[in-house]
C-alpha cells in the first residue's frame, strides 16, 4: 500500500515539501535521525535526550501500538525530518519534532504543522495539542503560528524540564 502523502507550498519561498507516513522499513533511517538530532539538543537534560534516541526495534514496537511517524524526505530520498503522532481520546498528539540540523530553517517543521492539523481534521478528531519545551523560542513561535493556544500552567515533564501544553482545535481556520 502506498503511503498518504501531503503536499505543502511555502508560497513566499516557492518551496514544495511533501510529508509521508513512515512505515516499519524505514525504522532504520528514522533511528540515526533521532540520534543525530537529539545527540544535540542540549537545550533538554541529558537523561531526556537519551530517551528521545529510540532503536529501531522500539521504533517498529510504537508503530505496532498505534504511533504514526511522518515526515520529510530530501531529492535522495533521505529522511530529512520526523515526528510522532498519537491519536488519544483528546485529540491527535504530536510529539518528538526531529529535524537534521543540515535542514533547520527550510520550512519541514512548517510543513509537518500543517500535515498534522490536517491529519486531525481527517480522523475527525476535536483538536490537535502538543507540550513544547517552555522557553524554546522556535517551538513557542511554530505552535502560535498554527494558533495553537497555551493550556493550563508548565509542568515538569522530566527533572528539570519545564514543558507547557499547546492545543489547537480542528474547527479553527
Amino acid at each position: 500500500m502506498k503511503e498518504q502523502i501531503f503536499k505543502y507550498r511555502d508560497q513566499i519561498h516557492c518551496v514544495d515539501i511533501a510529508i509521508e507516513e513512515f512505515t516499519e522499513k524505514d525504522a532504520p533511517e528514522l533511528e540515526k535521525v533521532f540520534k543525530i538530532v537529539w545527540s544535540q539538543a542540549y537545550e533538554y537534560p541529558k537523561e531526556w535526550r537519551k530517551n528521545r534516541q529510540p532503536k529501531k526495534k522500539e521504533i517498529i514496537k510504537e508503530m505496532k501500538s498505534g504511533y504514526h511517524f511522518f515526515g520529510s524526505r530530501n531529492e535522495e530520498e533521505k529522511i530529512t525530518g520526523v515526528y510522532k503522532l498519537l491519536v488519544t481520546d483528546e485529540g491527535c498528539f504530536g510529539e518528538h519534532q526531529s529535524i537534521l540540523p543540515e535542514y533547520a530553517g527550510k520550512k519541514i517543521a512548517s510543513a509537518m504543522y500543517e500535515q498534522f492539523i490536517e491529519y486531525a481534521k481527517v480522523q475527525g478528531c476535536k483538536k490537535n495539542y502538543v507540550n513544547i519545551l517552555e522557553h524554546h523560542k522556535a517551538c513557542r513561535w511554530l505552535v502560535e503560528k498554527y494558533g495553537f493556544c497555551k493550556v493550563g500552567d508548565p509542568f515538569e515533564q522530566a527533572e528539570g524540564m519545564k514543558v507547557q501544553k499547546y492545543e489547537r482545535w480542528c474547527d479553527e481556520p
